[in-house]
């Protein structure tokens, strides 16, 4: 922290001065991540100048780094030749994660300014979904032919030293369909006149470029692999996805699910627009804007009951409470077992009968605690047992609840996250108010 506090001063003073020196200086001394940590801290027009003052290498690689949100006001102050040379020096997928970043026109732009071949990849990775496996690919890889031996393979990867973080050659058959994978041992081990088809491992495990980004991090996961080829519908290779592509994913994901458990809907943590955050958070305030408004229409239902026993509502907070935790505590695991493939559609049952008998014990354990205090403070333990039985269904009915609506979203197609924000709380808010006057109505005798 010290050290990035001392090179942000550095950078002011030398933005301050004009001093493009100075910068490069800096640079050299600073990993492009660091550096893009540093940048996200200016102000916009510092920013606009440092870049400026890179080279076109160190300029892609800083610019590779930064957050979606700060990258876009950078964009927005580069001319178009500067950000086409830039493109040129920066791996596929990092290309084409700023190219999504640019307007539609202004990317057609500036693909009309880069070279016709580096154009065509570019634009080919652009038909991709961003959350693809085809749109987090990278088209820098080596793949040989089965027929090829050892040294043929060890002088192509020589011809191709740009491609970085080789970890495996990838096989093709006389089709030039993807057959198997090579590691680089293998080439250490062997000698170079032996056949590529006499020493690969025909097991390739590989993935479709249509594939869903988070369930290819499930394979990362399952097989721990650091690179994965993908191939199209007939086997055709197209790229591969690298781990450090996996990380970003994950990351993402995460942020997603976090965003939809706080009920902000995507707000980039580097957001910096006050409109834009405003815009992110309001549907879920309004959402329980909403919710309390239907919470105060049951509780007016019951206004005869609780003109009986006014102090009754003292434990609507309780009530609301437990409902809200359970909920949420269940809801959570679900789809944290659903995000790492620990927890699927297929044993529904199993999870939701673990669920309810969580629930189960825990209702009768919270329910006896509240109903010994409600007893003992009115000097009423017929009172006591019905607020007893009232919270131990309240938490049983929340402990299904919410284990129960992440499968149900995700059957639907909707992110299971979904369930354990705002929306599972405020439902099983109200759901809890209805349980606890609907017993406390029957059981006193009176009606609505």
């Amino acid at each position: 922290m010290t050290h990035k506090k001392s090179v942000f001063k550095r950078i002011r003073g030398a933005i301050q001065n004009h001093d493009a020196g100075a910068l490069a200086g800096i640079f050299d001394e600073c990993p492009s991540a660091d550096m893009a940590d540093v940048i996200e801290h200016l102000e916009p027009g510092e920013r606009v100048f440092m870049f400026t003052a890179f080279t076109v290498e160190q300029a892609g690689e800083v610019l590779a780094e930064i957050e979606s949100p700060v990258q876009k006001h950078i964009l927005a102050g580069l001319d178009n030749q500067l950000l086409s040379n830039i493109l040129q020096q920066l791996p596929s997928d990092d290309a084409v994660d700023i190219l999504g970043n640019l307007s539609e026109e202004r990317t057609e732009d500036i693909l009309e300014m880069i070279g016709r071949n580096v154009s065509r990849e570019l634009e080919n990775l652009l038909k991709y979904g961003k959350e693809t496996a085809g749109g987090i690919m990278d088209l820098e890889f080596v793949a040989v032919s089965e027929d090829k031996t050892v040294g043929d393979v060890v002088t192509i990867i020589r011809e191709k030293k740009k491609v970085k973080n080789l970890y495996h050659v990838w096989v093709l058959n006389h089709q030039d369909k993807l057959c198997g994978v090579l590691s680089l041992k293998d080439l250490l081990v062997e000698s170079p006149d032996r056949r590529i088809r006499d020493i690969m491992n025909p097991e390739v495990i590989f993935v479709h470029a249509q594939k869903d980004q988070e369930e290819v991090a499930g394979l990362f996961k399952k097989h721990d692999l650091v690179n994965m080829p993908v191939v199209d519908d007939s086997g055709q290779l197209l790229g591969r996805i690298t781990h450090d592509d996996i990380i970003d994913v994950i990351e993402k994901e995460l942020d997603e699910d976090l965003s939809l458990m706080t009920g902000v809907m995507g707000q980039p943590i580097a957001e910096e627009s006050t409109l834009k955050i405003s815009r992110a958070r309001l549907p879920w305030l309004i959402t329980g804007v909403m919710g309390g408004i239907v919470a105060a229409v049951v509780i007016n239902q019951f206004e005869t009951t609780l003109e009986k026993i006014l102090a009754l509502s003292f434990f609507f907070p309780v009530i609301m409470g437990m409902g809200g935790n359970t909920g949420t505590q269940a809801a959570t695991i679900v789809v944290r077992g659903m995000a790492t493939g620990d927890i699927s559609l297929i044993n529904i049952k199993k999870r939701l009968w673990l669920e309810m008998r969580v629930a189960f014990v825990n209702g009768i354990v919270c329910g006896l605690f509240l109903g010994l205090i409600v007893g003992f403070w009115f000097s009423d333990y017929a009172l006591g047992g019905i607020v007893a039985l009232a919270g131990a269904l309240v938490i049983l009915n929340s402990g299904v609840t919410g284990s129960a609506v992440p499968f149900v979203l995700r059957k639907c197609n909707i992110d299971p996250a979904l369930a354990t924000g705002p929306f599972i709380t405020t439902l099983n808010d109200i759901l809890g108010l209805l349980i606890y006057l609907g017993l406390l109505t029957l059981f006193l005798g009176e009606a609505v």
